[in-house]
């Protein structure tokens, strides 16, 4: 059985803690006393939509990763109320600690979201390690030191090996069966952050709880390298196989799982509302072992997918060829996951089935396909499906810089930087041209106008 104990004489009792409550750093600057929520992974797909999730809900939230400065997003998300914190890495124990020492106390519900997907862990099981069960081990002494007791945890339909249920899987079954083989490290380290909590229950009075999650759906242009992102990718290939827009289409999409082999899915606004209702439960209320629920959503296999995309989509193509390890997983995890028990204690029931998710996700990749799309063609002033330097130069200078006379007249010289710099990022292959399909693709995560305005306001 795969454990990690933890460090004896990190982590002190919450009922050592004493009356008197001294208001964190957080408080201070945010002026609210109101209990907040830590999240550890802010920065993440399901750690930005919680954030926006709690806050709506009306809770404080301080938001932290590891990267250096948290996004604009979700600056402007946590409020005046909450706080972001950047450069904390779960592999730091003494960042962790100065963090929860700063912005934390008994009263602060965690949620630590910093693990690696299934593919990623796959390919490095070690660091996914270290950050998984090493990182979990942190923030649970760093709990410890201020006298934190609720941790919130998202476990992974990954757990379950070939011996689970493939229908109505449950996160009791996790529980019940230790000793069962999940069949990749990725499981064996979502087990060894189960029993570190299981032990901070027990020896320090905490009060863990995990949800399993299902393959998490959304809108949004970027996502990790999982399994069951494969949907993603479908949902994202769709309107570039089409000329809507008068741009070139692109290839048929590539399947790397058995099409007919179903896996388990939850829309991502469905999920929060379990993930919020897991973390708003009262204690006594939770029946399930280890205070762990699976959060159900929806099932489907690849074939069902693609018909449902056929549906907006007439002429959607795609051919299989099979990754070895998102392929192996796929037909390793449950079909479906059950859902009694998420509706009995915390009143969860999935709103979101294969039609409304499809048509949800397609409106969105279709508008942001449009707006890029039109940028595209105001460089490609030729039609000739290729953009040089000059191309750019000129939209820049035109349709970004245009109309903002303090840059116009006194930065113009730094559009030449500007231009440099996309010219770095998106000529790949240095043969002086960009295709519409690297543009799109690169458009993904960035945009001409961040570029130029990073440039123009830089010193």
């Amino acid at each position: 059985m795969f454990q990690v104990p933890l460090r004896s004489g990190l982590l002190r009792s919450a009922r050592t803690i004493g009356a008197t409550r001294h208001l964190t750093i957080a408080e201070e600057m945010s002026g609210s006393s109101k209990p907040a929520t830590l999240i550890i992974g802010a920065a993440g797909a399901v750690g930005k939509r919680l954030c926006a999730a709690l806050v709506a809900n009306g809770h404080r939230v301080i938001a932290s990763d590891r990267m250096p400065t948290l996004p604009g997003s979700v600056k402007r998300t946590v409020g005046d109320s909450g706080i972001t914190v950047g450069g904390i890495d779960v592999c730091d124990p003494e960042a962790l600690k100065k963090l929860f020492r700063e912005h934390a106390d008994e009263n602060t519900a965690v949620w630590n979201l910093a693990a690696p997907l299934s593919v990623e862990t796959a390919l490095d099981p070690k660091i996914a390690e270290a950050v998984t069960v090493g990182g979990m081990e942190n923030v649970l002494s760093a709990m410890g030191e201020v006298g934190a007791r609720k941790i919130c945890f998202t476990d992974s339909i990954g757990s379950y090996g070939a011996s689970a249920p493939r229908v109505g899987a449950t996160a009791r079954w996790l529980t019940e069966n230790p000793d069962q083989d999940p069949g990749s490290d990725y499981g064996l380290q979502k087990r060894g952050c189960r029993d570190l909590m299981t032990a901070f229950a027990r020896d320090h009075g905490g009060d863990p709880r995990f949800a399993v999650l299902p393959g998490v759906l959304h809108s949004e242009p970027i996502w990790g390298n999982g399994t069951t992102e494969y949907a993603l990718d479908a949902l994202l290939a769709a309107p570039h196989q089409q000329t809507k827009h008068g741009l070139p289409t692109m290839d048929a999409y590539i399947c790397p799982v058995d099409p007919d082999v179903r896996m388990p899915m939850v829309f991502v606004d469905d999920l929060m509302r379990g993930l919020i209702a897991l973390q708003e439960a009262d204690e006594h209320s939770l029946h399930e072992p280890q205070h762990g629920y699976a959060i159900p959503g929806l099932s489907f296999s690849a074939n069902e997918l693609f018909a449902e995309i056929r549906k907006h989509h007439p002429g959607f193509g795609f051919r299989v060829e099979l990754d070895e390890n998102m392929n192996k997983f796929a037909n390793l995890w449950p079909d479906e996951l059950g859902t009694e028990e998420a509706k009995r204690d915390l009143g969860y029931e999935p709103e979101v089935g294969i039609e409304k998710m499809v048509a949800t996700a397609l409106a969105a990749h279709e508008e942001r396909n449009a707006a890029v799309g039109n940028a595209y063609k105001k460089m490609d002033v030729e039609n000739e499906g290729r953009v040089d330097r000059l191309d750019i130069e000129y939209y820049v200078r035109r349709h970004v810089i245009r109309g903002r006379e303090d840059y116009a007249m006194q930065r113009q010289e730094t559009v030449d930087k500007a231009v440099d710099i996309l010219m770095e990022e998106l000529d790949t292959d240095r043969d002086g041209y960009i295709s519409w399909q690297t543009f799109s693709e690169w458009s993904r995560r960035n945009s001409v106008e961040k570029v130029v305005m990073h440039s123009l306001a830089a010193p």
